[in-house]
């Protein structure tokens, strides 16, 4: 039930930072849960992938693959691998807040 409310209220959290915050406010969101509910970070992590895998293959279905197959070229990869290497890196940022906001809280209330 723990990662349940973790995944949903990460997503929340994290989807409504991100219209007016940078690309960071993700971990932001990832730690602010990890204080209140202490998951763990593999829930975080994958809301964080969930979340910017998702944005990430929305943005490349809406211009058909042409941004990320010719960014995909600069790194030697298909469109559809920086969409997963675009997820992975929301999932490493997420699971790291979350992580960071678990020990923050452990180290306020030993």
């Amino acid at each position: 039930m723990k990662i349940f409310v973790t995944l949903i209220a990460t997503l929340v959290l994290a989807g409504i930072t991100g219209l007016w915050l940078p690309f960071w406010s993700l971990a932001l969101a990832a730690m602010l849960v990890g204080f209140v509910v202490h998951p763990g970070a593999w829930s975080a992590f994958l809301a964080g992938v969930l979340l910017w895998g998702g944005l990430a293959y929305g943005a490349d279905v809406a211009n058909t693959g042409i941004l990320s197959a010719r960014v995909g070229a600069l790194f030697g990869t298909t469109g559809m691998g920086m969409v997963l290497i675009t997820a992975a890196m929301g999932g490493l940022l997420a699971g790291l807040g979350a992580a960071l906001g678990d020990r923050l809280q452990k180290a306020f209330n030993p």
